[in-house]
């Protein structure tokens, strides 16, 4: 089952960048793809999940029109694209899981928990 969240959440990345739904430690490179390797870890509810493996990666469109209406082209307004990272993660106590975490422009949300 999988069970959609859409929360932000606070993620570390591999290269070391700490990030609060801010920006993000790593950059791009000349085609737009990330340059750091994923999330090393990361809070959501107030619990830090640390990442044991990341289970895949691309590149999806998001609905961008439920949050902007009919603007896509104007300057300052969110890409209509996301980076995901599905990844098996665990609490400090607990077993793992699997979850999706997605990172639009500079902000960090969970988007799915896999159980």
């Amino acid at each position: 089952m999988v069970r959609r969240h859409d929360e932000p959440v606070t993620v570390r990345t591999v290269t070391g960048g700490a990030t609060d739904g801010g920006t993000t430690a790593g950059g791009e490179d000349r085609d737009g793809r990330a340059t750091d390797d994923g999330p090393r870890d990361f809070v959501w509810r107030g619990r830090r999940y640390t990442v044991c493996a990341v289970l895949a990666s691309w590149q999806e469109r998001r609905a961008w029109w439920r949050e902007v209406g009919d603007h896509p082209a104007v300057p300052g307004l969110p890409s209509p694209g996301r980076r995901v990272w599905r990844v098996e993660a665990r609490p400090p106590s607990g077993t793992a899981g699997v979850f999706d975490l997605g990172r639009d422009d500079d902000h960090w949300i969970l988007l799915r928990a896999h159980d």
